[in-house]
């Protein structure tokens, strides 16, 4: 069991806006989330799950932290948390800045689903996407305005937050999903060294005895195949075994994974902390060090927690930064959270490698070209047409004249190109039926897109 938290503080937050939930379920993942930043976390208990159909907890609760230094006549230094692992509770609040005094709030600040009731309406969130870049697409917005969501003393920095969760039915990508989140200056000052971290309340089952490893630039061989891992923090359990109870049903304990993949400025994964449940930054300063990558209790520059040697109850963060946003700036960060498995039963920590973890990586890296190789488009209101699936194909694969060299290509799920493509009729009727990608060279510029070849 979790310790006991104290929501009563936090409860004020939601009191006049619309809450809402919604399951990310897709292969081996579930998790709910939250349009007040919080994910995983669901009635004070543990939520996120792998892999699915086994009902394993992973996570107990997750959500980005965002700090920074305001500009004023005494420059402040503020945090805000869209999850915060001592209480179980928010600072954010489920609308947008320019909202958030509306009294009772709107039905229409909630999660859209693809498919389901996508896309968000323009009307409400002009900067909302309107054609998904998967198959499950999540969507919302949140920020952290409402003042007495804060812990005191500390206050608003004024930003919004737009979140899109990303994940594909494919039995390549059955172990991870994508975040997408970001982040816009509503406060009308700019802000100068901001941070943005990701935390992660691992809970392998029993929370007590979890163990940390980084991943910040390791080369793998794995099978043959050199694979690069970087900017990932990861959790696991100490000695590889758990018995069934309310956290965990049945197996062998694996590690779930998280990874920077998108920061301003190719800044990277700039520091990963590790701290315990009675051991943890509870004030906006020491938040701010942290994301920072200092030491809160000495002060002492440390970016990197990289050893690990004894289990307990552990936080993780993944940070990037410095950045600054100016007024009605909007900066993009991209994180993928991944399941894997982690050695056998009862073997040691240092018996253990991650070659799993990099082949998982490696198909997440893969996927995330896919989900980020098609320009997000937001049409008018007038002309929208939500996405509905994957191209079907039979026999013949047409592609407009306009397409110019480089030639453009078709891929296997696996990623082997197949067969090159021009433009006109492309005969692909030798081709086994199955999901595939098409790279598509137009005008010098390059997108790729899935289509499903069928008899």
């Amino acid at each position: 069991m979790k310790k006991s938290f104290l929501l009563a503080l936090l409860l004020p937050a939601l009191v006049l806006a619309i809450s809402d939930t919604k399951w990310f379920d897709l292969n081996h993942w579930k998790a709910p989330f939250y349009n007040d930043g919080r994910w995983a976390i669901n009635n004070n208990a543990a939520a996120g799950t792998w892999p699915q159909p086994l009902s394993n907890c992973y996570v107990f609760g997750a959500g980005v932290w965002v700090g920074a230094i305001m500009d004023s006549v005494s420059p402040e230094t503020l945090t805000t948390q869209f999850y915060n692992p001592n209480s179980g509770g928010t600072e954010g609040y489920p609308t947008l800045c320019r909202y958030w005094r509306g009294g009772s709030g709107d039905s229409l600040d909630r999660i859209y689903v693809y498919p389901g009731d996508w896309p968000p309406p323009l009307s409400r969130f002009p900067m909302a996407p309107q054609i998904p870049r998967s198959d499950r697409d999540m969507w919302c917005s949140f920020c952290d305005s409402n003042p007495s969501g804060h812990t005191s003393p500390g206050r608003p920095l004024g930003i919004d937050v737009y979140l899109t969760v990303c994940g594909y039915d494919d039995s390549l990508a059955q172990d991870f999903f994508f975040l997408k989140y970001e982040l816009a200056n509503y406060s009308g000052d700019s802000i100068h060294q901001a941070y943005l971290g990701m935390v992660l309340d691992a809970d392998i089952g029993d929370a007590t005895d979890d163990m940390t490893g980084l991943i910040l630039d390791h080369t793998y061989v794995v099978d043959q195949e050199t694979i690069r891992v970087q900017n990932t923090g990861f959790a696991y359990d100490y000695d590889n075994y758990e018995a069934s109870g309310s956290t965990w049903e049945s197996g062998t304990p694996g590690a779930v994974a998280v990874t920077l993949l998108e920061s301003p400025d190719s800044l990277g994964l700039t520091a990963f902390k590790v701290y315990l449940l009675n051991v943890e930054p509870t004030n906006d300063s020491a938040q701010y060090l942290t994301l920072a990558g200092y030491n809160f209790q000495t002060g002492d520059y440390a970016p990197y927690d990289s050893i690990d040697t004894l289990p307990g109850d552990k936080r993780i963060l993944l940070s990037t930064g410095p950045f600054d946003l100016a007024p009605d700036s909007v900066l993009t960060f991209w994180y993928a959270v991944i399941g894997s498995p982690f050695g056998d039963s009862g073997q040691a920590p240092s018996e253990r490698d991650t070659s799993e973890l990099a082949l998982r990586y490696k198909w997440m890296r893969y996927y995330f070209d896919q989900v980020t190789g098609v320009a997000e488009q937001t049409p008018t209101a007038e002309r929208r047409t939500p996405n509905a699936g994957p191209t079907i194909v039979r026999g013949i694969l047409f592609l407009p004249p306009s397409l110019l060299s480089p030639p453009s290509s078709l891929f296997s799920l696996d990623g082997r190109k197949v067969m090159a493509l021009k433009p006109g009729p492309n005969d692909v009727s030798h081709l086994s039926p199955g999901v595939y990608f098409v790279r598509l060279a137009a005008g010098g510029a390059v997108t790729t897109g899935r289509l499903t070849l069928v008899r």
